[in-house]
């Protein structure tokens, strides 16, 4: 296992389809940058579980800030996370499309919130249609198909129950 660094809104929906848990079961810490802690986790518009949670983060979470912030036109949340990222030599969770376009650009392997679900229900750590299910009571934007695809590819590579 390894560390990963996150933007705000894969673990804000983490929390809010209650399956934050997966984190420290797919790498051994999540380092999150100050700047999403202090400022987007907590704003007062932000859920108050995700709210909640961040006043109690687990031992698993470490809050970090860059020692030097990538200027790539981008939120600062993700400014900061790619930022981060680089730093650490670490790969990236993000979902936003351009930050994922600039964060591959420079070399950054990238994990969106779809592919952190499809990891933890290949080992059996969350029910895939259950958490995307959870997901569309949310106002997480994606489409069906996405979800489509991601429940095809983990029903065939599971193998049958007997």
């Amino acid at each position: 296992m390894s560390l990963i660094v996150s933007d705000a809104s894969p673990v804000h929906y983490l929390v809010l389809i209650q399956a934050v848990e997966v984190l420290p079961k797919l790498f051994s810490k999540v380092v999150i940058p100050e700047y999403i802690v202090s400022v987007e986790l907590q704003n007062p518009k932000t859920p108050l579980s995700v709210q909640e949670w961040v006043r109690h983060l687990p031992g698993w979470v470490e809050v970090r800030k860059p020692s030097r912030l990538e200027s790539l036109g981008l939120q600062m949340g993700e400014e900061h996370a790619i930022s981060l990222a680089l730093e650490l030599s670490a790969p990236v969770l993000l979902d936003e499309r351009e930050a994922r376009k600039i964060a591959e650009a420079r070399g950054l392997v990238v994990v969106g919130l779809v592919g952190i679900i499809e990891r933890a229900a290949s080992r059996n750590l969350l029910d895939i249609r259950a958490a995307f299910a959870a997901l569309r009571k949310t106002n997480f934007r994606i489409s069906e198909s996405l979800v489509d695809a991601a429940i095809r590819r983990h029903v065939s590579v599971k193998p049958p129950q007997t």
